[in-house]
């Protein structure tokens, strides 16, 4: 029986998927579209909640670009994402 309940691979995966396939740094209504082919219940309220997660983890920094555009960067000092990534990455 296949379950629809749980993804098979977490949003937060796919948020640093992405981020590293965009050398890193990408804006929150590109990473939204993105995100939105794979997981469609994705909305800018649920993103917001989870870079604030990944932000308090040290995962990811988020600036304000304009006054409705974040730029989401990955944090190539984090402690939390494995080094030979961020050796890649960079």
């Amino acid at each position: 029986m296949e379950s629809h309940r749980w993804n098979q691979k977490p949003v937060i995966n796919s948020i640093i998927d992405i981020l590293i396939k965009n050398k890193g740094e990408i804006l929150d209504k590109r990473l939204e579209e993105l995100l939105k082919k794979e997981f469609p219940f994705v909305n800018s309220l649920i993103l917001e909640e989870i870079f604030m997660k990944l932000e308090s983890m040290n995962i990811v920094n988020v600036f304000r670009v304009s006054k409705n555009k974040k730029m989401i960067v990955l944090n190539k000092n984090s402690q939390s994402i494995r080094e030979g990534i961020i050796t890649d990455l960079f």
